[in-house]
């Protein structure tokens, strides 16, 4: 049995983190887990059995953003050589390092030089330019290429970015995300009606975003959207992270602006998505550059509830090609057309797409796979 230590970034609780919980939650009785920041991920770890510290990664790590410049990258590393002999005491005492995010993956990498264990990377980014600085993306592969044993990626579009990156094609293996579909159906009708009635939008019609919120998770796509929809009302269910509150700012003042904030239902984070989810008409993924997995999308399929998702990244792969909820990306005339043509579409011939939806989503991303397809990578390494 061997022993692993898991090292994430943050202890907010973004996509990434929430697989991170389903992944150590299976690995509890031989697992430890590193977070370089605190928050509510932590308590969640330790509440579902896994033993979890917090080892500050330092201000400069955690602010470099995913755009940001070289001199702020650059200052960054003698932060990032401290934390790693933090986390390399820590490894010593495990068998693998898995690092759960792209920040954490430098640190890790680092550290398992240090430990002298090795190293497999669970990337759950898009390497490319639109994300990440040229620095960062050079900085992150060339350490992955020279000091993991493997490379995990959520889906075909972050395996093909890193390669494009200059990764080595030979050492990543694709493992998609996992959702537990109970979640969603243990949500019943009088609960909907329950909350749509609390919210004060019985009878509505309904959309819904949900995720942090981040100029290029696109919520500005839909108020703009939304200024050419009458009488949709629209739930943002999210919060802005890692420093992206002025977005936020943005984003109150063009709702009023366009004259729409009497729709728009700033729902901040909540424990409730799967009942949100079930609550809207039209789920609606408006990310303006490639998404590595897209959780949202899969979470919608389950709830079933229609999906509209920008036409980029791995959208194409969890709707299917051709898929009819796709959009182009960063257009709001074309997403306000694309939210009034599902709406136009008879109700039965709609059940029947998004209960095909719903049995690709529980066939394809389901917990049991992707906790069979991270035992199957491990096994190449251990």
């Amino acid at each position: 049995m061997q022993r692993i230590l898991f090292v994430g970034q943050t202890g907010e609780l973004g996509g990434a983190e929430l697989v991170l919980l389903d992944i150590a939650r299976h690995y509890r009785d031989r697992c430890e887990v590193v977070l370089l920041a605190d928050g509510p991920l932590r308590s969640r770890l330790q509440a579902a059995g896994v033993s979890t510290t917090v080892i500050a990664g330092g201000k400069s790590l955690l602010e470099v953003s995913r755009s940001g410049g070289r001199l702020r990258t650059l200052a960054s590393a003698p932060q990032v050589l401290q934390t790693a002999w933090r986390v390399a005491a820590v490894g010593r005492r495990c068998d693998v390092l898995y690092p759960n995010s792209q920040k954490a993956a430098i640190v890790t990498m680092l550290a398992g030089v240090l430990a002298r264990r090795p190293v497999v990377w669970h990337l759950h980014d898009i390497l490319s330019a639109e994300h990440f600085g040229g620095l960062q993306r050079r900085a992150v592969v060339t350490l992955a290429n020279h000091m993991t044993r493997r490379v995990i990626a959520n889906s075909g579009a972050a395996r093909d970015a890193f390669v494009a990156a200059g990764g080595r094609a030979d050492r990543v293996g694709v493992v998609a995300n996992g959702l537990d579909p109970a979640r969603f159906d243990q949500i019943g009708d009088a609960q909907i009606a329950r909350l749509r009635a609390e919210l004060g939008l019985t009878n509505k019609r309904l959309v819904g975003v949900f995720s942090r919120l981040s100029p290029w998770k696109g919520q500005h796509v839909l108020i703009d959207a939304l200024a050419r929809l009458a009488g949709v009302h629209a739930l943002i269910v999210g919060d802005a992270l890692f420093g992206e509150i002025e977005y936020k700012t943005m984003l109150m003042r063009r709702a009023v602006e366009l004259g729409v904030s009497d729709r728009v239902h700033w729902l901040g984070f909540r424990d409730d998505v799967p009942a949100l989810m079930r609550s809207v008409d039209l789920v609606l993924h408006t990310s303006t550059s490639a998404e590595p997995f897209g959780r949202v999308i899969v979470e919608g399929m389950l709830a079933r509830r229609p999906v509209l998702a920008t036409n980029m990244g791995a959208s194409i792969e969890l709707l299917g090609e051709g898929h009819w909820g796709l959009v182009p990306p960063d257009d709001p005339v074309a997403l306000a057309e694309a939210i009034e043509r599902i709406f136009a579409i008879p109700p039965p011939v709609l059940a029947q797409r998004v209960a095909e939806d719903h049995g690709r989503a529980a066939r394809m991303f389901s917990v049991d796979g992707m906790l069979a397809g991270i035992d199957r990578e491990l096994a190449v390494v251990c």
